[in-house]
């Protein structure tokens, strides 16, 4: 397994997600992460989408944070080839489309694949991340 991390930062006169409701903007992120998972690694498990917004009274931009943790299996890389920086690159290129439809201009600040360490027994996943 790998450990995904992704930070976004979003600006918009208008999203398409309330504020006053972040519970509800963190599951549609959380979805949209899972369909990202599901398309390049065939699965994997969104952990936790942390979104904080805020509002610039005197240019009437709403702007936000998104923080998405996540897990997958780098060995089940749909994609050639299967290198640490084309699967960032792929997982920054869908998830900004995504993000995109819910809150406007997106600009996806850090995509970071890492290994997970293993506690016992030898992982492939955990191999072909190792020698990205």
């Amino acid at each position: 397994m790998c450990i995904l991390q992704i930070c976004v930062q979003c600006c918009d006169r208008f999203f398409e997600v309330s504020a006053s409701e972040p519970e509800n903007a963190e599951l549609m992120v959380e979805d949209a992460a899972s369909l990202v998972l599901c398309d390049l690694f065939g699965g994997g498990t969104v952990d936790d989408v942390t979104i904080r917004f805020s509002y610039d009274i005197f240019t009437g931009l709403q702007y936000c944070s998104i923080q998405i943790s996540a897990r997958c299996s780098c060995h089940y890389f749909t994609h050639l080839p299967p290198t640490r920086e084309h699967m960032e690159l792929a997982i920054e290129k869908r998830i900004s489309c995504l993000l995109r439809e819910l809150f406007g201009a997106v600009q996806v600040n850090g995509v970071t694949l890492t290994p997970q360490p293993q506690k016992t027994g030898y992982d492939p996943a955990f191999s072909c991340c190792a020698n990205m």
